[in-house]
């Protein structure tokens, strides 16, 4: 039976590098497949060439070529991690981490129902560190992302995770130098008491558990 030559492996790297695969883990992924099928239809037609096979393959994965895959995996990477956020988050309001739940919704519910001129300016100034805290931890996470000689699935992820402070900053555009309502004052405990959770659970747990995964993925692609 016909078997692919190394610089046909070679042709199958950047095969998905010309297709949009940047993903190393990702196109080692993709050619094992790919390798697989054109010796499958080797076997039963081993007079195809090496290109109509590869060509009749990718045809397989549909309009959209390899990046409905890749938008594949890197839906349900993101999915994996935040199912771990939720369940982390969550488990703040179970025995004995709900004490600190309550005691941080209990101070920021006073903070905000007793705004002063001075609050504000530390809120404030509050939002802003954490603002350029985030652009420049993001900042850092993508030019480490450029000096690995390889791209990993994961490390693309880190960069999400690290935007996401910022992102949801859009919670707290709001002034609290001003007699809110009972609504406007639950609303704004509770989005700041579930945001500080998240950030508590992002930098503490998922953070260093992404930068693990990244460095095992490294080590695991190494050696291939």
């Amino acid at each position: 039976m016909k078997q692919l030559t190394t610089p046909q492996i070679d042709e199958l790297f950047a095969f998905t590098k010309k297709h949009l695969v940047e993903h190393y883990d990702v196109q080692v992924e993709l050619v094992d497949h790919l390798a697989n099928a054109i010796e499958d239809q080797w076997k039963e037609n081993p007079h195809i060439s090496f290109e109509e096979a590869l060509q009749k393959e990718y045809k397989s994965f549909g309009v959209f070529g390899f990046s409905g895959l890749v938008e594949q995996k890197q839906a349900a990477l993101q999915n994996h991690y935040w199912k771990m956020i939720k369940s982390e988050v969550i488990d703040f309001f179970s025995i004995p981490k709900i004490i600190f739940s309550t005691v941080l919704f209990y101070a920021l519910f006073r903070f905000y129902a007793n705004p002063t001129d001075l609050g504000e300016q530390m809120w404030f100034g509050l939002k802003i560190v954490l603002f350029i805290a985030t652009i420049l931890l993001w900042i850092y996470q993508n030019r480490q992302l450029k000096k690995s000689p390889n791209k990993y699935l994961v490390q693309s992820i880190s960069i999400y995770f690290y935007s996401l402070p910022c992102t949801f900053m859009v919670f707290f555009s709001s002034s609290i130098n001003q007699k809110p309502s009972l609504f406007l004052l639950v609303l704004n405990t509770t989005t700041t008491t579930l945001y500080i959770l998240f950030i508590a659970v992002l930098f503490a747990k998922i953070i260093p558990l992404i930068k693990t995964e990244i460095n095992q993925t490294d080590l695991k692609f190494s050696k291939i």
